[in-house]
């Protein structure tokens, strides 16, 4: 039975001069199969004793066929994997072939390595159980990768919740603060003012440029103060999104901030709501028409077209643009490229342009236009192809 098992699985069977010559040639090339196979394979008699050992099996356990033929196979198995090994060998030698079972085989050195076995029965001639023969894959650098995977999707999300509650504490405490920081600012503006009212007469002109000082420095930190709201709101809402006619936006952005000299093209509808819309809108053209050229009237042109599923919305103008080294920058908070004498603002228009268009899954930039000026682009989401337009 042990020497049939052998045969089967890689011995080289002695030639008989009356068996047919392609019998003989299956043999052969049946053992030179198993040989070469990539997988390690090897057999055991029904005792559990190991009777053939393939050159792929001398690879993934580091023990040569000569040391292994005639041993346990329960020399393969870890402690924690015995009893389990032991349940599909009871289930292969009952004739049920087990495909693809994962589990943890023992080198020499004591080392684990991670494997997918397959065990199939094998019988003798007359169809009785003979053995077993297992063919074994090593998996141990696919499992490292998986749990190297697992444990940093497990530090990812992590951090995510992290950042996530990170954000949100700074949002609501930039909205808190901003609401906070007003009342006393308005306090402040209200009794200085009312000191000039009451005792102009009594003060001299330095006296009275101090009060211009501190009214003048109460209204910038207003101004900064309603700003952060502004940002701030962008932040905590999340509102639903809809079909908005950003031409019709665009005009009323125009109407709200009294300018002359902006043409508004045709304008692709955009996917998100009218607020956000608005923002972008009224920072970007409000930009454009702030920062133009002393010597002439401001020139603003708003055009969009729809690239790939998004809506790109420009603002042109021939203004004093901003230089490459700058353009990067000036959508952080805070950012001023002039000083608040030549050009009023807090820095926080841009990063709000910015934070709508990363909450929509788009981006702002700025580049050269061809009116000589700058061009502010933002990319906003179109309408759906599936949305009924009316």
């Amino acid at each position: 039975m042990t020497a049939r098992i052998e045969l089967t699985m890689c011995a080289r069977p002695t030639p008989d001069a009356h068996a047919p010559r392609s019998v003989i040639d299956d043999w052969q090339l049946l053992a030179q199969i198993v040989e070469v196979s990539g997988d390690a394979i090897f057999s055991e008699d029904m005792a559990g004793s190991i009777t053939s050992w393939n050159a792929a099996a001398e690879r993934v356990y580091g023990r040569a066929a000569a040391d292994m033929l005639g041993r346990s196979t329960s020399e393969l198995l870890p402690d924690e994997t015995a009893r389990q090994l032991s349940s599909v060998h009871d289930m292969a030698l009952s004739g049920r072939r087990v495909d693809r079972f994962d589990t943890w085989h023992l080198r020499p050195d004591g080392r684990h390595i991670a494997v997918s076995l397959t065990v199939s029965p094998l019988r003798d001639t007359a169809g009785a159980m003979a053995g077993l023969a297992t063919s074994v894959q090593d998996v141990t650098d696919r499992v490292r990768l998986s749990a190297e995977l697992e444990d940093a999707h497990r530090t990812l999300e992590k951090q995510h919740v992290l950042l996530t509650r990170s954000n949100r504490d700074l949002e609501q405490f930039a909205y808190v603060a901003s609401h906070d920081l007003s009342e006393p600012l308005r306090a402040m503006t209200g009794f200085v003012q009312l000191l000039e009212k009451r005792y102009a007469p009594l003060l001299d002109e330095r006296g009275t440029g101090y009060i211009a000082h501190v009214v003048d420095g109460a209204a910038r930190m207003r101004t900064l103060i309603e700003d952060l709201l502004e940002y701030s709101r962008f932040l905590l809402t999340d509102t639903a999104s809809g079909r908005v006619d950003t031409a019709a936006a665009a005009r009323r952005v125009v109407t709200v901030l009294g300018l002359t000299g902006v043409e508004v093209g045709v304008l692709p509808d955009v996917w998100l709501d009218e607020a956000s819309v608005h923002a972008v809108l009224h920072n970007l053209v409000g930009n454009a028409a702030k920062f133009r050229r002393p010597e002439r009237a401001s020139r603003v042109v708003v055009s969009g077209s729809r690239e790939d599923g998004s809506v790109v919305l420009r603002v042109d103008d021939d203004g004093i643009g901003v230089s490459p080294e700058h353009r990067d920058r000036i959508f952080r908070m805070f950012t001023r490229l002039h000083v608040r004498e030549a050009y009023a603002g807090t820095g926080i228009g841009l990063a709000i342009v910015q934070q709508i268009a990363e909450r929509a899954g788009g981006r702002a930039w700025v580049e050269e236009s061809d009116l000589g000026g700058a061009r502010f682009c933002i990319t906003l989401p179109a309408v759906p192809d599936q949305v009924v337009l009316p």
